[in-house]
């Protein structure tokens, strides 16, 4: 259970382009970032992080990076 709760999306205009993009890959958005929009900052620092190890042109196919991120996620515990 999170200690603050989720932000409506569109709460912080400035983020709209950010979840807009999210969206339109056909991912979900994540709570973590929904919380997170009270620190516009760190949503983006966040998403570049993401665009930076899920990168496409990088030495690990994505396919393989994205299976990896569900094991070691469901071994912690994490559902999503």
């Amino acid at each position: 259970m999170a200690r603050l709760a989720p932000l409506p999306v569109g709460s912080v205009p400035e983020l709209n382009d950010v979840f807009e993009q999210i969206k339109a890959s056909g991912h979900y958005i994540p709570n973590s970032q929904l919380i997170l929009q009270r620190k516009p900052k760190m949503v983006r620092a966040i998403r570049a992080l993401s665009s930076a190890v899920f990168d496409p042109q990088g030495e690990v196919s994505v396919g393989f990076k994205r299976l990896l991120a569900y094991v070691v996620s469901r071994t912690h515990g994490c559902h999503y």
